[in-house]
């Protein structure tokens, strides 16, 4: 069973943390919502997160995820999936075509929402989420490059739907980087060097989730525009290996010496809030990821991307963001430092990257 929680609900929060959620800003850069329910607008059903209760919770923009395919017989459940989600068949043989209609979902649930929520697409949405009574902002991000089904042209192309940042890896090996979770895990090939120069000649965020330690090596240098690595545990904190696995804490998480040399590059770490990623089930340790993030990235270089409704168990739902911003106050972290990571770093990111207006 997916999108489980530990700690389900709303949990106690005090008035300082509270405070926080209804005047600073609040993001989580990775949500998959999109990838399993049909229904964003309304509240209840199953899942981490929903438009009620991100308001409920004062966040002011998500990074709602596209994926298209993960390892299971090579992909080919994953299709199954999206089958059962309502995907036609004639979208089923093409990763742009998945990409397209998940996108096509995003879009509809904004237009249902009655103006309560937008895809950001400049900074003049950005700031528009931030006023009092603005809407809930959607960052479109996509994962794994073989959506580009091998053609830098269609990078434009997801550019137009609304898709504002892009992790050339996933949990698979693809043409463009090995996966840190993949069967070869090399680094980037010619492909995924032209690819990434053209995601940000398109003004599209660069993200190096997922990728090999060695393909996040050949990225640092060719980035000259703020980027992400936009959900990751440390290996300092969760680092267990599995003999049958390749998904596991070992593989998936980063080391906190390489979350240093991503915050020395200028680039931005978000902290996951799976239990398996955090190897615990508890806000202590929740806190223990996102301390030793700040001690390594540096306190401008953390933010959340809870992989929320991506299939993994997480330490809570939406509903319990409040109390972990709670947890980071009383473990003794300074005002500042919890609410750049509870969202004003990733705020400051997004305005620096985001054309001022228009950008459609």
């Amino acid at each position: 069973m997916v999108n489980r929680t530990a700690n389900p609900g709303r949990l106690p929060a005090r008035d300082e943390a509270l405070e926080i959620h209804r005047e600073a800003p609040i993001v989580d850069l990775v949500v998959g919502s999109a990838l399993f329910r049909e229904s964003f607008v309304e509240g209840g059903g199953r899942g981490h997160v929903d438009l009620p209760r991100l308001r409920g919770a004062g966040v002011n923009v998500i990074g709602l995820t596209v994926a298209t395919a993960w390892p299971d017989l090579r992909g080919s459940l994953s299709r199954w999936h999206f089958r059962s989600m309502g995907l036609p068949a004639s979208a089923v043989g093409s990763n742009l075509s998945i990409a397209e209609w998940v996108l096509g979902r995003i879009h509809r649930w904004c237009s249902e929402s009655s103006g309560e929520l937008m895809v950001v697409r400049s900074v003049g949405d950005l700031e528009a989420c931030l006023a009092d009574g603005g809407p809930v902002g959607v960052l479109i991000g996509v994962q794994g490059g073989h959506v580009l089904n091998g053609s830098l042209v269609n990078v434009a192309q997801l550019r137009e739907l609304g898709v504002r940042m892009f992790a050339p890896a996933h949990v698979m090996d693809n043409a463009l980087v090995g996966s840190s979770t993949g069967r070869r895990g090399g680094g980037l090939t010619d492909y995924g060097r032209e690819a990434i120069r053209e995601l940000e000649a398109q003004s599209i965020m660069v993200d190096l989730a997922h990728m090999s330690v060695a393909g996040i090596g050949d990225a640092l240098p060719l980035l000259h525009r703020p980027f992400v690595l936009s959900h990751t545990g440390l290996t300092d904190v969760a680092g267990a290996g599995s003999r049958w696995h390749r998904y596991s804490p070992a593989t998936r998480n980063i080391p906190a010496s390489l979350a240093q040399e991503i915050g020395a590059a200028g680039g931005l770490v978000g902290i996951v809030l799976s239990t398996q990623l955090l190897d615990g089930r508890s806000l202590a340790d929740a806190v223990a990821t996102i301390r030793l993030a700040i001690k390594s990235a540096g306190e401008c270089h953390v933010a959340i991307g809870s992989d929320m409704d991506g299939a993994l168990k997480m330490l809570i739902d939406v509903e319990g963001l409040p109390a972990v911003t709670d947890a980071l106050l009383q473990s003794g972290l300074p005002q500042g430092a919890v609410e750049g990571a509870v969202g004003g770093n990733a705020w400051r990111f997004l305005h620096a990257f985001l054309p001022p207006s228009g950008g459609r």
